[in-house]
């Protein structure tokens, strides 16, 4: 079977649960690979550019691979965000600003707690 062929704007990274001060809660991200530099010395912790921070909108692409085998998806699809209210709904304790259509919360949220590897192609490059 052949290949698929990466699309140009194709951004290769993780999900992860995207919250700060002042955020009131936290967004499903997606970190670029590229603004990802190993831990400084000294400290466990990789770190992470908000150059690379894509808070996920509708009309990506996402696709999410299988920590244990990249080669397998889990779940692919256009992001297509139902908005909720402030401090109205949570996701393993952690209030959320949206459920993404047609995905179990529990099941979602997994991807984007353990930080799942995903390739993005965004609605609007940068």
């Amino acid at each position: 079977m052949p290949r698929k062929k990466k699309q140009a704007n194709e951004l290769v990274g993780v999900c992860y649960f995207h919250s700060e001060t002042g955020t009131e809660g936290g967004y499903w991200a997606f970190q670029d690979s590229r603004f990802i530099s190993p831990p400084a010395p000294g400290s466990q912790h990789e770190q992470w550019s908000y150059q690379g921070l894509h808070v996920l909108e509708d009309g990506d692409r996402l696709t999410i691979l299988s920590p244990d085998d990249r080669s397998r998806v889990v779940w692919t699809g256009v992001i297509k965000l139902r908005q909720l209210g402030l401090f109205k709904e949570d996701a393993g304790g952690l209030w959320i600003h949206a459920d993404q259509e047609g995905v179990d919360r529990k099941i979602w949220s997994r991807y984007f707690f353990k930080e799942y590897p995903a390739k993005l192609v965004p609605l609007k490059p940068r």
